[in-house]
């Protein structure tokens, strides 16, 4: 069964009210569900095809219980007394929350995958941004640091926090100066190597491993140059071809690939750029 959080209530609507566009064919977005309440008065909710075929006729009233419509559903309400007030709620899964409330982009997809593997536990996220990825893990249990060195990214962070009473601490820290002293379950890195300064990458790594607690985890996902796929950005530091797999042998790898993906900018044409990530899930032993 799918876990439903709701992120945004939209007004009481009435027939002064109520939007044009939402008495004709329309549909939800990618990733959210909507939810009808109609407080007085009868709505009548139809579902629509992609070729504007009449899928049904369902007259709805204070007393039902109406179905969510799936995301993407396209489906239009008529407004059947004058009477009628009603209010629209949206609801998405857990890990699109602080995407959808917040327009934050959607906690990492290696982060998401880990969470088979690894249980709350104290994490450390390195280079967090605005919390895409700290955020969540603290809504799911996870006892959480996050720190960055951008100012204003860790002020968004920390509002948003206060703002969902989430237990998380977050600082401002230099990834550069490798460090850390305080021992962690799991320290996650993803996206930021290559924003780092080239000649500090052995010794933060090295800081991470030391402050990984025995049994604990290191997630990083970082971009790469090699010589089948050029890294089309001027970034400070790119692994090569093995190169953050030599880093952890001795560790247990859980996952480790050097596939492609794309980053969130685009070229002159419009298209994400793509080059290859180094992407590992590893656990120190012991």
């Amino acid at each position: 069964m799918t876990v439903l959080v709701p992120y945004k209530r939209m007004p009481i609507w009435n027939q002064d009210t109520v939007p044009q566009h939402f008495l004709t064919k329309h549909n939800t977005k990618v990733g959210t569900w909507a939810k009808i309440k109609v407080l007085r008065g009868q709505l009548k909710f139809e579902p629509i095809s992609d070729d504007n075929e009449i899928l049904g006729e369902y007259v709805y009233g204070p007393t039902d219980d109406i179905p969510f419509v799936e995301p993407q559903a396209w489906h239009r309400v008529t407004l059947l007394t004058e009477d009628t007030e009603f209010f629209l709620e949206f609801f998405c899964q857990p890990e699109d929350y602080f995407a959808k409330k917040y327009d934050y982009t959607r906690t990492h997809s290696e982060v998401l995958e880990a969470l088979h593997t690894i249980k709350p536990c104290k994490v450390l996220d390195l280079g967090c941004g605005h919390g895409r990825n700290s955020l969540y893990l603290a809504q799911q249990g996870f006892e959480v640091t996050a720190v960055d060195k951008h100012v204003p990214s860790i002020q968004t962070l920390l509002q948003v926090k206060e703002a969902e009473d989430l237990d998380l601490q977050a600082g401002i820290y230099d990834i550069n100066s490798a460090s850390l002293e305080q021992d962690y379950d799991w320290i996650i890195s993803t996206v930021v190597f290559m924003f780092l300064e080239r000649d500090r990458v052995p010794a933060i790594i090295r800081n991470m491993q030391e402050q990984t607690r025995p049994g604990g985890y290191n997630l990083i996902v970082a971009a790469m140059d090699t010589e089948d796929a050029p890294c089309p950005m001027n970034f400070s530091f790119t692994f090569g071809v093995g190169e953050l797999k030599e880093y952890y042998r001795d560790w247990e790898l859980v996952k480790y690939n050097e596939d492609f993906g794309q980053l969130h900018k685009r070229d002159e044409n419009g298209h994400f750029l793509k080059m290859r990530f180094a992407t590992m899930l590893a656990r120190k032993k012991g």
